[in-house]
């Protein structure tokens, strides 16, 4: 929109390319919480270099196989390709890569060799890849503790680890490659905490998560099982018997109950106990038909649910699972009719990281009842017969807030054998006293720093779900490689940086696809029929070959960017013309506005302020920007192969990121900026 004169009412919103934007552009790996690089892994299978393809899922992750399995994927969330038609099968792929090099497979590649191991190398057993490179690999991780072995520093104080789920041991695995002690104490009797009991061995079995936590335990970090805090030791205990740095790390096991009347009927469960005692072997008779009840809270009053998923989307997420996994295991129970009662929407579903176990969940005959709020539980001689309930919708108010209230007169009596309750998990802390100095929210949870992950108590970290509530195993095993560096920190006595450098690459239009092809559509791996689904069978199968190859060339290659030289650029309009998906737009500087990055590179070009371009005048004919919309490129080359000068080149962005101590750090910044 224009004035009169010719000069715009709104402006374009322009940002300048550097080091982040290039990362975000990646938006795979910047939304997953452990920064894997899910497009170098995809882009390795589609050339068939699964085992550097193996080593770049594995960098980052030392649960690559259960992931490959069970991760949320937000990755695929974020994928572009997603904004075209559907995302790239991201997870199944990484499980392509894990059943032909992760710990379940013959032609296993190993954290370490033997000869490695004894020789102190802490590399992956395997040629190192030219793809992003993040802290969080482990082969990051020893650079770090080599440079401080080369010091003649005394070994430090050995780290207790409370908690043997995701979080505890990605920490564990992590201090034990720098060079640690570890001991790891878990009150049941195995590892793995919710990974472990939680999820249903249909979807990840239990073998494949031994051999992923053997090849922790083998680094020499000390399991000790059976063990309970606040039973068989407590923190002060741990101090005293010389551990430098504690971590809770305890997971949110314990499920929040429904303050409804008839919550105390047999024939009511709580999902997390109902899905343990499965795992465990136990035999639950839950009858013939089984309501189960998803969502926090019961009808006492509005419940704020959009500022609420705002605030605790991840946890929302995770409560979703469960429901989830406790219906398709009800059905694996001997259940002949299982239905869900969820107070949020289908739409609210669909949004989530859920999705996909919605999808199986209704493949399987589950039956979905939405907005529905709990009202009570109808007994007779102290059993369930029935779960009352009340239609509800969603009211906006004046401000914009969303809130859940019940339909009037809209009650409903559903019959039923029983009821299982998934309203949320919390972790339990009652084991902490209040002479161990560790700080509590509001909510119930660990106090901790959010960069430190330091509590109130000296030597004491928290990290997971005793902190920020139920998160899924990605999210557990960023928060461990959180833990350990703020504890390999702690016991160093040093600061230490992350330096982030980025480089460009070029990359040969031959590789290009030129026209690309949009048409490969989505499919997933291969799953068992519904008749064979009955126990503990693992439903989701693995990509042939053929098929893994085709589904990783739909990844639209986000890493390589379109790199201009204005030097060279004749304004003839070649790209903007040959460009397929109108990514490309020619505009006068008073078009445009920007941060101060944008200002610079105005004011250096061209010798004066941009605000001098948006006054008017002569000085509109000295300039022009090229603008491209990122989320339109499919990365054909089609503009750098029409333009006549060689001004626009496609170019493979690469960063790697380093911990520095503060000695060598000197005064480099965050971010090291972006090298050619």
């Amino acid at each position: 929109m224009r004035h009169n004169d010719g000069r715009p009412d709104q402006r374009y919103q322009v940002e300048t390319a550097d080091i982040n934007y290039y990362r975000r552009a990646i938006s795979c790996q910047n939304a997953c919480p452990a920064h894997t690089n899910a497009q170098g892994y995809v882009n390795a299978i589609s050339r068939g270099a699964y085992e550097e393809g193996y080593i770049i899922a594995r960098q980052p992750n030392p649960f690559a196989s259960i992931c490959g399995r069970v991760c949320a994927s937000p990755c695929e969330r974020a994928c572009r390709r997603g904004k075209i038609d559907a995302p790239v099968t991201i997870r199944t792929l990484k499980r392509f890569l894990s059943e032909r090099y992760g710990a379940e497979a013959r032609s296993h590649l190993p954290v370490l060799s033997e000869a490695e191991r004894k020789a102190g190398i802490t590399r992956l057993n395997g040629k190192p890849s030219d793809n992003v490179q993040t802290v969080e690999s482990f082969s990051q991780l020893s650079g770090g503790r080599q440079k401080e072995v080369s010091k003649g520093k005394p070994e430090s104080a050995p780290v207790a680890i409370i908690g043997a789920g995701p979080t505890g041991l990605t920490a564990a695995h992590d201090l034990a490659l720098l060079g640690h002690k570890v001991a790891v104490f878990e009150a049941a009797s195995d590892a793995g905490g919710m990974a472990l009991l939680g999820i249903p061995e249909y979807r990840l079995p239990r073998d494949v998560l031994k051999l992923e936590i053997g090849e922790i335990l083998d680094l020499g970090v000390e399991l000790k099982l059976n063990t309970r805090l606040g039973l068989d030791f407590s923190l002060a205990s741990l101090q005293e018997q010389g551990f430098g740095a504690i971590l809770i790390a305890i997971g949110a096991h314990k499920d929040r109950w429904l303050n409804i009347d008839g919550a105390d009927l047999n024939g009511v469960l709580a999902a997390v106990d109902f899905l343990t005692h499965v795992k465990q072997g136990h035999r639950v008779n839950l009858g013939t038909r089984v309501a189960v009840v998803g969502g926090e809270g019961g009808t006492d009053g509005p419940r704020q649910t959009a500022r609420r998923r705002e605030a605790d989307d991840v946890a929302a997420d995770v409560t979703l699972m469960t429901v989830m996994d406790a219906a398709r295991q009800a059905l694996r129970s001997g259940v002949s009719e299982v239905h869900v009662f969820y107070r949020g929407t289908l739409q609210e579903i669909r949004a989530s990281q859920s999705i996909e176990e919605l999808d199986n969940a209704l493949e399987e005959g589950i039956i979905l009842h939405t907005e529905i709020l709990p009202k009570r539980i109808v007994g007779s001689q102290g059993k369930v017969i029935g779960f009352e309930t009340l239609a509800s919708r969603q009211q906006v108010d004046e401000k914009g807030q969303a809130s859940v209230i019940p339909i009037p007169e809209s009650e409903s009596i559903f019959e039923c054998s029983s009821v299982i309750l998934a309203i949320g998990q919390e972790s339990d802390l009652s084991f902490i006293r209040p002479k161990d100095g560790v700080a509590f929210s509001s909510q119930g949870a660990i106090v901790a720093d959010a960069e430190t992950l330091a509590t109130a108590a000296p030597g004491i970290f928290a990290a997971g779900d005793a902190v920020r509530g139920p998160r899924t195993v990605i999210d557990a095993v960023a928060g461990g490689h959180r833990a350990a560096r703020a504890i390999d920190t702690y016991l160093r006595k040093e600061r230490v940086k992350v330096v982030s450098r980025g480089r460009l690459t070029p990359v040969s239009l031959d590789v290009l696809p030129g026209q690309y092809n949009l048409n490969i559509p989505r499919i997933n791996p291969p799953r068992i029929p519904l008749d064979r689904r009955t126990g503990v069978t693992e439903v989701e199968g693995v990509f042939d070959e053929k098929a893994a190859r085709q589904q990783a060339e739909r990844c639209l290659k986000c890493h390589i960017q379109t790199v201009f030289n204005a030097d060279l650029c004749i304004l003839c309009g070649g790209c903007v013309d040959v460009c397929p998906q109108s990514c490309y737009k020619m505009v006068r500087l008073d078009e445009i506005e920007g941060d101060e990055k944008l200002q610079t590179m105005v004011k250096d070009k061209y010798g004066v302020a941009l605000s001098a371009f948006q006054g008017g005048g002569e000085v509109l004919k000295r300039g022009t920007a090229m603008l491209k919309d990122e989320t339109r490129c499919v990365r054909c080359g089609l503009c750098a192969k029409r333009c006549p000068t060689g001004a626009i080149t496609m170019q493979a962005f690469h960063f790697e990121e380093e911990l520095v101590f503060e000695e060598s750090a000197g005064n480099l910044p965050q971010e090291a900026g972006v090298r050619q």
